[in-house]
């Protein structure tokens, strides 16, 4: 969904829903983890004024909403998000989805590539905070092997290559309220950084974000 249409209670919301999704047994959500994920999540949004590096734990109010709607309980201490609560992120993610396909061709082609992406081993790896990667991780990454950038017909890299930079774009539309995206521009930033030169010197791409 467009950020603009989110009110800062929704903000809030998808954050706490985000910490659901990693949430462990006996692990608790608190104020101080919410705060944080927020200002991570919209930091335009949550950052203490003047100072952007910095959450903005002054936003009692919104979640005050958040209760008075029925969207969330508990307590500071630990924060659960209601059934009704569940079903409301529900429908902003799928507003959210219908207004970025179709804003974007090819939607069913890109959304096949974020899945391909996921599924990687070497997202597998990335989310597991293990940044060591080679140069065959920049091919898996991209859903090719080597043999194809250093063949005289380049046609299946650049394909490959096209596919992958559509799925970012779509990424960099969704990031604010989908982690995975995020987290997809942030590996393939990596990636180019250590091997955008392979493709550079080999293609005449240009390897940038």
């Amino acid at each position: 969904m467009n950020e603009q249409k989110l009110t800062r209670s929704d903000k809030i919301l998808l954050a706490i829903f985000e910490l659901e999704k990693n949430r462990k047994p006996g692990e608790k959500i608190t104020k101080e983890n919410m705060v944080v994920k927020v200002w991570q999540l919209f930091p335009a949004d949550f950052c203490l004024k003047g100072y952007p590096k910095y959450p903005n734990a002054d936003i009692t109010k919104y979640i005050t909403a958040l209760y008075k709607a029925n969207l969330l309980k508990g307590s500071a201490y630990n924060f659960f998000i209601t059934e009704k609560g569940v079903t409301h992120i529900r429908n902003l993610n799928m507003n959210r989805i219908a207004r970025t396909k179709s804003a974007i061709s090819g939607s069913r082609q890109i959304e096949s590539e974020i899945i391909r992406i996921k599924n990687s081993k070497v997202f597998r790896l990335f989310l597991s905070n293990n940044n060591e990667f080679i140069e065959s991780d920049l091919f898996e990454f991209l859903g090719t092997n080597a043999r194809s950038l250093t063949s005289a017909n380049k046609t299946i890299f650049v394909s490959k290559y096209n596919a992958v930079v559509e799925a970012i774009a779509f990424c960099e539309k969704i990031k604010s309220t989908d982690s995975d995206a995020a987290k997809i521009i942030a590996l393939w930033k990596i990636l180019l950084q250590k091997f955008g030169h392979v493709i550079e010197k080999n293609t005449n791409i240009t390897a940038r974000i």
